[in-house]
């Protein structure tokens, strides 16, 4: 069963193949250190440092990959810095 890791910051989670008492495990081995765990869905490995990890669950749900039907197709969201402010454009040439 999938896990949900969410960390210390505005909406930042991973989710993992492993187990919630895998996870739990490994953060017990790792003596602080960041360890590595599998991105769900054969995505690769993700490192986590366990520092910034605020808690772990058992995934209810997967997020649908595809579009709500009431957004708009082409909708792109702003490009903000680390505070969420907006990015100003260069100027094209």
């Amino acid at each position: 069963m999938p896990t949900d890791i969410y960390f210390a910051g505005d909406r930042l989670s991973v989710v993992v193949d492993e187990d919630p008492s895998q996870v739990a495990e490994a953060f017990t081995s790792a003596d602080g250190r960041p360890f590595r765990l599998t991105a769900y869905g054969a995505q690769g490995e993700v490192y986590v440092n366990p520092d910034v990890v605020a808690f772990w669950s058992t995934s209810e749900s997967i997020p649908p990959a595809e579009p709500a039907p009431d957004s708009p197709p082409n909708r792109r969201d702003t490009v903000t810095d680390i505070w969420g402010s907006p990015l100003r454009k260069k100027p094209r040439r």
